[in-house]
């Protein structure tokens, strides 16, 4: 019952950081990769000393290093491919010792980024409709003292919640170390939204066996608060093991899918977090207002 006692705390809390992710998305924006705004990927393989690639800085030329081998790195930028290859010239072999050969090379078209920014957005719509449709069902039984729709409308605005903050976060990153918004950030998000909305049924779905075996003398809140008892260890040791498997890919996986990762891990505090101490608290408070 601590929870629901102090879940003013608690939302309000969830409602700062939503507001500080919003603003800072405001202010900064976040830096979008060539799958949404088009560019050129190069592979490239060097035969010269890996210190020579590190030492180069190439954030003014909008071009983002990555390495992918012992002596072969990825060149991703959303200039052509000639501007690339001609960044390279000057930045690798301009004094003709350091001598490159592209193994490789993709280019995204801005139409192609367009598209994609479309589908992305009509992704995260259709899932989070789908959700709300398959909670209300699956509640309809359960309907006092709380509608069953109603279970759907909270798990929607904390899954919002649960995109909002990494979102927020990322622009950090974005801002402070040129992560870029890629499809692997869009699956992150996509995978955030199916663990947290999976850690939420599995809340409600405590409190809707409590509710059937209750009896009149306990008030909604309290049914709510020993649900929250029951299911508290699971949800946190679940997300937990996920978190673990994720520094170990964050820690010892390809760079590449650090920031990928990175969401994940946040994704997952994030959504714990909304699961407990924010979900099931707004279902009590709609149901005082009520």
């Amino acid at each position: 019952m601590t929870i629901i006692k102090y879940k003013s705390f608690f939302i309000g809390l969830s409602i700062v950081l939503v507001v500080a992710s919003l603003a800072l998305m405001n202010m900064y924006g976040i830096k979008r990769g060539i799958d949404f705004t088009g560019g050129s990927v190069l592979d490239v393989s060097t035969a010269s000393s890996t210190s020579v690639l590190n030492a180069l800085d190439f954030s003014n030329q909008d071009v983002t290093l990555y390495k992918t081998g012992e002596q072969a790195y990825r060149f991703i930028s959303s200039k052509t491919y000639e501007e690339v290859v001609s960044v390279l010239n000057t930045q690798i072999n301009k004094d003709g010792t350091h001598p490159f050969q592209i193994t490789q090379a993709s280019a995204v078209g801005p139409t192609l980024g367009e598209e994609m920014t479309k589908k992305a957005i009509i992704a995260l719509i259709v899932v989070a409709f789908a959700i709300l449709l398959f909670i209300a069902f699956s509640f309809r039984a359960v309907s006092h003292p709380v509608p069953s729709w109603k279970y759907g409308v909270i798990a929607m605005v904390t899954l919002l919640h649960d995109i909002i903050i990494p979102t927020g976060i990322y622009v950090i990153l974005s801002k402070k170390y040129g992560a870029e918004v890629n499809t692997l950030f869009v699956i992150a998000l996509l995978t955030i939204i199916a663990i947290s909305i999976s850690d939420k049924i599995v809340v409600f779905d405590r409190i809707r066996e409590n509710l059937k075996l209750s009896n009149a003398k306990r008030s909604f809140e309290e049914i709510v608060g020993v649900s929250l008892n029951q299911t508290f260890t699971r949800s946190v040791n679940t997300s937990v093991t996920i978190i673990l498997a994720l520094l170990a890919l964050f820690f010892f996986g390809p760079v590449m899918t650090k920031w990928f990762t990175l969401t994940l891990i946040i994704g997952m505090f994030v959504g714990t977090y909304s699961s407990i101490f924010v979900a099931s608290p707004l279902l009590t408070v709609w149901n005082n207002k009520k």
